[in-house]
């Protein structure tokens, strides 16, 4: 599987570098972005495309990484009580556990009370056979 994973991957950076190949007059072209608030107004320089796609698809990544963090952050708290939970329940099963063998070994330390054998009847009734 991990040899599947690893040619799966080689394709996919395989098509995109051949489609940035093939379009690498677009990419090389120099443009700028301009931003215009009313109040603000921001020019970049001439720079070729692949800088802004480089650039944005960095911010993109930059910008999962710390979404994902504050997630790991909580996820690690709820597992932080969990495990607390755990501790105390594992604790109260134990205390549960010696009190069954106290019980147990209490029970086994008073001989049972002993009753009385059956009363049997040496006579035997048998029934006559009919022909």
């Amino acid at each position: 599987m991990k040899k599947v994973k690893i040619a799966f991957w080689i394709v996919i950076f395989g098509f995109v570098g051949l489609l940035i190949y093939q379009n690498r007059i677009f990419f090389m072209a120099e443009s700028h972005l301009v931003l215009n608030l009313g109040f603000f107004h921001y020019e970049t320089p001439f720079l070729a495309n692949a800088v802004f796609f480089v650039a944005f698809f960095l911010i993109g990544i930059l910008m999962t990484y710390f979404l994902s963090l504050f997630k790991q952050f909580r996820d690690a708290k709820v597992i932080k009580a969990l495990k607390a939970k755990e501790s105390s329940l594992v604790e109260t099963v134990a205390t549960l556990e010696r009190q069954l063998q106290q019980q147990k070994s209490a029970a086994a330390a008073t001989p049972p009370p002993v009753s009385e054998p059956p009363v049997m009847d040496d006579t035997i009734d048998v029934a006559a056979e009919t022909k």
